[in-house]
């Protein structure tokens, strides 16, 4: 009897340490950026046009930079300030199936660009943060509340079309008295445990989700919602050693006094969030779940994949999060030995 039981354990044990549905990513490097012929002081965001040229947002530089395939530098453009084909907070790039290229900025503007890096129009938003193009007259973005963060569907004249997913005011943030006795908000983010929302377009599809509910939406280019994605899966807890780490990132904050560090302590929850990012590719979902040992550096990445109709797929471990995968290649961003910014471009396989 004993013997039987060991072997049950011993089998459920060996499902979940080496599930069926483990999928393997096979990379090879194919070009380096950054190192040589070109200097960059930072990468917010990448894509590919039908060509297979890439394009990489620079947004300390306030640039855009266009290669080819086999990393030549065509073009560069783009300049700090309010004018026309200036930027002020850029935060995401996407080419156009006519090979525009869109140039959304965390506040206020949405610019587009020909092919050539020549200024075309700006479409100036009244409301909404983090914005992304869905197409010439919808734009995704999250806006404040009295609740906390909503995300919502807006018109290029800051209408709210639609709203989608929320986050709570009091999973970020504490309304207290400081030492004079003035009423101040502090707000504290960990993507570990802190519910936080989140947006990625890719071609004709969106994806838009929060990380503490493993639920995405997959939407089409003019904001309607396609899909439900989600898994009955529970959310890692916080271990002992975590939250010790936790706790002493929230006590060694430069930015929060002392009694408001003390808020922040008990706020700590049991379970982590499920995923902290999401990409869509040509015909995948991609959710990157929270890695699995947090304190750990060489912990790995657990990436879930599901097709558009909702089926899942299986899961990966990779090192790193990616900035962009297309049909054949995925970026990365990595540093050499002299700290050098560095986009390295991999050819991928996968054994779906």
């Amino acid at each position: 009897m004993k013997k039987s039981l060991f072997l049950v354990l011993l089998g459920w044990a060996s499902l979940c340490l080496f599930p069926e549905n483990l999928l393997k990513l096979d990379l090879k490097k194919q070009l380096t950026l950054g190192d040589k012929d070109i200097f960059l002081q930072s990468i917010a965001s990448v894509y590919e046009d039908k060509e297979e040229n890439f394009f990489i947002l620079d947004p300390k530089a306030y640039k855009v930079y266009k290669f080819s395939t086999s990393g030549k530098c065509l073009i560069a453009f783009g300049d700090r300030g309010l004018g026309p084909g200036c930027f002020v907070n850029p935060h995401e790039i996407y080419v156009t199936t006519a090979g525009n290229i869109v140039v959304n900025e965390i506040r206020d503007f949405v610019s587009t660009f020909d092919e050539n890096g020549k200024f075309l129009n700006r479409v100036t938003l009244p409301k909404g943060l983090d914005l992304i193009f869905l197409n010439s007259n919808l734009f995704y973005a999250w806006v404040w509340s009295p609740e906390g963060k909503q995300q919502v569907l807006i018109d290029k004249n800051g209408k709210i079309l639609k709203t989608f997913f929320s986050v709570s005011r009091d999973e970020f943030s504490i309304n207290a008295a400081d030492e004079k006795g003035r009423s101040v908000m502090f707000n504290y983010f960990t993507e570990e445990y802190t519910p936080f929302l989140l947006a990625h377009r890719y071609k004709d599809h969106a994806a838009i989700g929060v990380t503490d509910k493993y639920e995405v939406l997959l939407i089409d280019k003019n904001g309607e919602i396609l899909n439900k994605i989600s898994r009955d899966v529970p959310p890692g807890i916080i271990s002992g050693e975590e939250k010790e780490y936790f706790k002493r990132q929230i006590t060694d904050s430069n930015t929060l006094p002392d009694f408001a560090k003390k808020i922040f302590l008990k706020k700590i929850p049991k379970y982590k969030n499920y995923f902290n990012n999401i990409m869509v590719s040509e015909s995948l979902l991609w959710v990157f779940r929270i890695k699995e040992g947090v304190t750990h550096q060489d912990s790995f990445i657990p990436v879930d994949l599901f097709t558009f109709d909702m089926k899942f797929k299986g899961t990966l471990k990779i090192e790193r999060m990616p900035y962009f995968i297309s049909p054949k290649y995925i970026y990365f961003v990595e540093t050499n030995r002299e700290d050098d910014l560095l986009l390295v471009k991999y050819s991928y396989s996968l054994n779906l």
